[in-house]
């Protein structure tokens, strides 16, 4: 009978170091999914400004236009709204607010524009990360690529 002495792992210590190299910040698998996330992200911001009412009626459309897609190290995001126009949370949301004077709108938990959008594109955005992912696991320069045992190291 074998003793846990007599059992070892080879290139455990080599695969430890490949996968930190892998999912270091500014690794391939961050920078991948960076890539991802543009343009997985780009067709949410895009449904999300077409479905933006002309700022509540007004016309001005500048809610639409503070719609954006901003990188993240692994991903990004869309954002809408901004110091200029604080209200973003307000349209997409509803409730109450004070300023600039006092109204009210209805109270929807799933979001109007932006979350509806994001929630309708999410397969797609899956698709590409997953194919984002496996092209950066199959170009990775591993240190062991080899099925002969006799030439892994540690």
């Amino acid at each position: 009978m074998a003793t846990p002495s007599d059992v070892g792992i080879v290139g455990l210590n080599a695969l430890r170091r490949d996968l930190t190299r892998l999912a270091a910040d500014s690794g391939p698998v961050n920078r991948a999914f960076a890539a991802a996330g543009m343009e997985a992200t780009a067709p949410i911001a895009e449904a999300t400004r077409q479905a933006l009412p002309d700022d509540s009626g007004r016309g001005t459309g500048n809610l639409s236009s503070s719609v954006r897609v901003t990188r993240t190290r692994s991903g990004a995001g869309v954002r809408m709204g901004s110091a200029r126009y604080p209200y973003a949370g307000w349209i997409e949301f509803g409730g109450v607010r004070h300023s600039p004077h006092d109204s009210a709108r209805p109270y929807r938990e799933g979001g109007r524009y932006l979350f509806p959008a994001a929630k309708n594109l999410a397969s797609k955005a899956l698709k590409t990360y997953t194919l984002a992912l496996n092209r950066a696991l199959g170009s990775f320069d591993w240190t062991n690529e080899t099925t002969n045992p006799e030439v892994v190291h540690d």
